[in-house]
């Protein structure tokens, strides 16, 4: 059996190798082609009829272009799978046939035969969905029904078969112990040969359902939005490209480290974006940042800044801004008659146009009642607009000056049209402070888009086929109604109600949350990130039961307690995780971070982490709103006292910042250790 599947490794990769071959000869002529057919176009542009025959021609160049870049990307897919070409094998039969499919990132396809399929096709789905006996799959027209009688995972590198395992289970659990075993990376990971049944269950919904994840922390939410895409990508390649899908990240960092996934499963990178930036975009005013908020309160928490937090993070309060926007505001609307003189005899007998004071208000009150202020205007603007065309006989152009005449007029009639002053009266309204400054606080972002959505609509074109949104549980309820306004796609949410920082959320603001988006909820209960040593301590610090682990085994989470920080984190460092990749010093705020950095210095080579290429180093000292969907090998936490670390804010950044351990937990202190660690071991120092 194990020479059946050399010789079978080594004919793919043989195949492999000339379809490479193959795509490089065509490649070089198409290139060759275009350059020619380009330059043909640039000598005789003047002598091609201004038709049809230069639209033939650049038609024909698009279409080259095209056949280039699809060239391109399949030798780029290839080389991708050149050194472990598939990760797993099943037997199917069923009545009228027996196969054996060979899983992998992409189909290789050579003659007739399919050497590997591709791991998001149907017949592929039987890999991760069922154990043997009893299997089926779909495809357009039919269910295909039959028995899986083999499931069997390959460890593969540098085109040598390393071993394989015969197993009942979708993975086999040595097989993933290894892969999680692994260091961490300075780019995500993708995660084809070790996809969950319950994740493949989330990955193959239908484009058009809109889903929300959540799931606890090391549950792969975040990889599993990622793959879905790669899905869409791969069933929908007709008319879903990757430009049409985008995803709002927490931050410039995390989109960093999550930039590879795409590329490693030969697919091309999503647009990526922050909600934030788009409010920027907007409104032309910076944003203050989710890092720089959480540190405020971090450093000096208020309780009536993290009570107005709590207020602004419920949907009471974006019922009571649309309650707002539509009523008290929207009230102030006070037309007047407009009259135009269209023509004049001689006799000074006039015709004219006149739009009554009660004619715009029946069209705003009544008519257009259940659309937004800027919608009404438009919609009036357009028929009164129109009155005059038709008895002009205006054109297109000329009409569509005239519209915007009357827009203007008619937003003349709203005593009120700041957004800035509107926003002011709002605050008032609801009894919380309100401080001018130039930059928009971070939990008023939505607030600020929404006001400017209902006057005036948007100015930029943010349209998507499909929207992925992270990190759900950091937006607000107006955040997540301007989502609903901004994109009319279908999207899919992930987060943790468990991982937000400044607030505590319930199940129940996640099913109101996915009542208003009308989602689908998944929950993954399972985590893969840490040891089960570390993920049953910070689960049970903040009390999550029914959590499942991967049965990967390593050291207890250890608190030190010393009076010097710096020496022993530099200790901690060289004695525990002189093999690491990656060591995350993860602070409460920036000002205890940069406290650390002085103690460090001489003692440990670091870098305070600031920007994406940071990650790249081996120790790193950061804070934790800004380690938040990030991953790291070992993680010490310190100033884990029970004076820097004893309320719910607290904990939150504790829980979140453990959560970042992979292999191993330290916490350090030189007084009385947090409440919150007393079940973790105390080493000597």
């Amino acid at each position: 059996m194990e020479d059946f599947e050399k010789k079978y490794l080594n004919s793919t990769i043989k195949v492999i190798n000339k379809k490479i071959e193959k795509a490089q000869i065509e490649l070089v002529d198409i290139k060759k082609l275009f350059e020619e057919k380009r330059l043909e176009l640039g000598n005789n542009f003047y002598e091609y009829k201004q038709g049809q025959d230069l639209a033939n021609t650049f038609t024909n160049l698009s279409q080259i272009e095209e056949r280039q870049n699809k060239l391109e990307k399949d030798i780029k897919k290839l080389k991708l799978q050149n050194n472990s070409p598939y990760f797993a094998r099943i037997d199917f039969q069923n009545k009228s046939s027996s196969q054996k499919i060979y899983i992998g990132l992409a189909s290789i396809i050579y003659g007739n035969k399919a050497y590997v399929v591709d791991w998001r096709s149907p017949i592929a789905s039987m890999y991760y969905e069922y154990e043997l006996g009893p299997a089926q799959f779909e495809t357009k027209d039919k269910i295909i029904k039959g028995q899986m009688t083999l499931k069997r995972q390959y460890k593969i590198e540098n085109q040598q078969l390393i071993s394989y395992f015969d197993t009942n289970l979708t993975i086999n659990d040595e097989i993933l112990q290894q892969i999680l075993s692994k260091h961490a990376s300075d780019k995500m990971r993708q995660i084809v040969s070790t996809i969950q049944k319950e994740q493949n269950e989330i990955i193959r919904t239908e484009k058009n359902e809109n889903i929300l994840v959540q799931g606890i922390a090391g549950s792969g939410k975040t990889s599993i939005a990622l793959h879905k895409a790669a899905y869409l990508l791969f069933k929908h390649r007709k008319s879903l490209k990757s430009c049409d899908i985008l995803v709002l990240s927490p931050n410039n960092i995390f989109s960093s480290y999550i930039s590879e996934v795409l590329p490693q499963l030969g697919e091309d990178n999503l647009i990526e974006t922050t909600f934030a930036q788009i409010v920027k975009t907007e409104l032309k005013r910076p944003i203050q940042a989710r890092e720089e908020m959480l540190d405020e309160i971090a450093t000096n928490p208020k309780q009536d800044e993290l009570n107005e937090i709590s207020y602004k993070s419920s949907y009471e309060f974006l019922d009571s801004l649309l309650r707002f926007l539509k009523g008290p505001l929207t009230d102030i609307f006070t037309p007047k008659t407009l009259k135009y003189t269209i023509k004049e005899n001689l006799n000074g007998e006039k015709e004219e146009i006149v739009f009554t004071e009660e004619q715009t208000r029946n069209l705003f009150f009544k008519t257009f009642k259940g659309y937004d202020f800027y919608e009404r205007i438009n919609k009036i603007a357009w028929q009164y607009a129109m009155v005059f065309t038709e008895k002009r006989h205006y054109n297109k152009m000329q009409h569509r000056g005239l519209k915007e005449r009357f827009k203007n007029i008619l937003y003349k009639f709203m005593p009120i049209t700041d957004i800035e002053q509107i926003y002011q009266i709002f605050m008032a309204r609801e009894k919380l402070t309100c401080k001018h400054s130039n930059t928009i606080k971070y939990m008023d972002k939505g607030t600020y888009l929404a006001i400017k959505h209902y006057l005036y609509g948007l100015d930029h074109d943010f349209s998507a086929k499909f929207l992925i949104i992270d990190e759900m549980q950091d937006f607000t309820p107006v955040d997540i109604y301007m989502f609903k306004k901004i994109w009319s796609c279908p999207y899919m949410i992930v987060g943790d109600v468990n991982q937000c920082i400044e607030k505590t959320l319930s199940k129940e603001y996640l099913g109101l949350t996915a009542d208003f988006l009308g989602c689908k909820v998944y929950n993954l209960n399972k985590t893969y990130r840490s040891t089960q040593e570390i993920a049953t301590f910070a689960n049970s610090m903040i009390g999550i039961k029914n959590i499942e682990y991967v049965n990967r085994k390593g050291e207890t989470p250890k608190i030190f307690n010393t009076t010097n920080q710096g020496k022993t984190i530099a200790k901690i460092i060289n004695e525990n995780c002189s093999d690491f990749e990656h060591i995350a010093i993860i602070c409460k705020c920036n000002k205890e971070a940069k406290e650390i950095c002085k103690e460090l210095n001489g003692l440990v080579d670091y870098v305070l982490m600031k920007e994406p290429d940071d990650y790249k180093n081996k120790v790193l000292v950061t804070t934790c709103a800004t380690a938040k969907g990030i991953e790291f090998d070992a993680v010490i936490i310190p100033n884990a006292s029970q004076e820097n670390y004893n309320n719910n804010l607290e904990k939150n950044i504790l829980y979140i910042s453990s959560t970042r351990a992979l292999h191993k937990l330290f916490f350090t202190t030189v007084s009385a250790p947090s409440s919150f660690l007393k079940n973790v071991e105390t080493a000597k120092v």
